[in-house]
């Protein structure tokens, strides 16, 4: 009967925003639109938020009567049944602090006696999201600040270097001086010299080379900028990251903080070094998802109290930190 009244509060919940445990306390649903996060690139659709409400313990009939109709008992039958079932919730959180209600979510006993709950990810409550699923999209690439200064440069010497609409007549300029010394003779060479460098269109004191004449190559032209070695200095930093961090994927049982999940294992890195700096030595990847997502953790607990104790502290400053329990 117990599994049997978890699946009717299930399916209460996608019916009503609010169901009621007699003597214990009641399940509040409220609607939230669809997300984006950015930094696992997940897309989520519209779902119901549960929150639970000890303070609701009034018998409004709902439950009794969904337990009645389905299980075709009396209402006096019903309540009957029902009332074992709080016993034994009850006693499975005094003895296991914790106590699990299918597609609904965990309810947990910290030490200070008070009852914390944790909503399954496994279904959605609201009717409206049926069969919309969580999607991944891919990250936007933008070009680096080095590639966007190199176009820049290779449009500004389009625009700037000389075209060579009339090839011939500089082949003509250099061939002239050239046939005039083969008809002259030797003996003239150092006067033809002369009148060569004058009649040259590309020098104007003395030219060296016929070669450099004819074909200038932009290869000579060293454009010095402080962006010209940004990817050496970027791997540098990084490398000296990977030297200071070596996090190990843990495939233990236990139950942990996540501070968010990464697509890539660089990124990772990079939480586990900012938490590290913030105090959070035991930092780590907590395996991989089934979407091939890296967890972060701040740190990890065998005793769920404990990591519900640290949770509570850590979402005071960051609200999007949630707890992970693999066993």
């Amino acid at each position: 009967m117990k599994t049997r009244i978890n699946k009717h509060i299930s399916f209460l919940l996608c019916e009503h925003n609010c169901v009621i445990i007699p003597k214990f306390g009641g399940f509040v649903a409220n609607y939230e639109s669809a997300s984006i996060d950015k930094r696992t690139n997940l897309i989520y659709a519209p779902k119901k938020i549960v929150a639970f409400n000890k303070s609701l313990q009034n018998n409004d009939g709902l439950l009794v009567n969904e337990i009645a109709k389905c299980e075709g008992l009396t209402f006096k039958q019903a309540e009957k049944e029902l009332t074992q079932y709080v016993t034994n919730l009850k006693e499975s959180l005094d003895l296991h602090k914790k106590f699990f209600i299918d597609k609904v979510g965990t309810l947990l006993n910290t030490s200070d006696e008070i009852i914390l709950f944790i909503q399954s990810k496994s279904s959605n409550h609201l009717l409206d999201s049926f069969g919309l699923s969580t999607l991944q999209y891919s990250p936007i690439e933008r070009k680096t600040a080095k590639e966007l200064f190199e176009d820049k440069i290779k449009n500004i010497e389009k625009k700037h270097l000389p075209s060579n609409k009339k090839p011939w007549l500089k082949v003509a300029a250099i061939l002239i001086p050239i046939i005039m010394i083969s008809a002259l003779g030797v003996g003239n060479i150092e006067k033809l010299q002369t009148t060569y460098a004058n009649l040259s269109p590309f020098s104007y004191k003395k030219t060296k080379t016929i070669e450099n004449v004819i074909s200038p190559s932009l290869s000579s032209f060293d454009i010095k900028s402080p962006t010209n070695d940004i990817k050496g200095a970027v791997m540098s930093f990084y490398e000296t990251k990977d030297n200071i961090i070596s996090p190990v994927s843990i495939e233990l049982d236990g139950h942990f903080v996540i501070a968010g999940a990464f697509s890539y294992k660089e990124n990772a890195k990079k939480m586990i070094a900012t938490l590290q700096g913030a105090g959070f030595s035991n930092s780590k990847i907590v395996n991989q998802n089934n979407s091939g997502l890296y967890r972060v953790c701040y740190d990890g607990f065998t005793d769920p109290s404990d990591a519900i104790v640290a949770l509570r502290k850590i979402k005071r400053t960051n609200p999007s930190a949630w707890l992970l329990s693999l066993n």
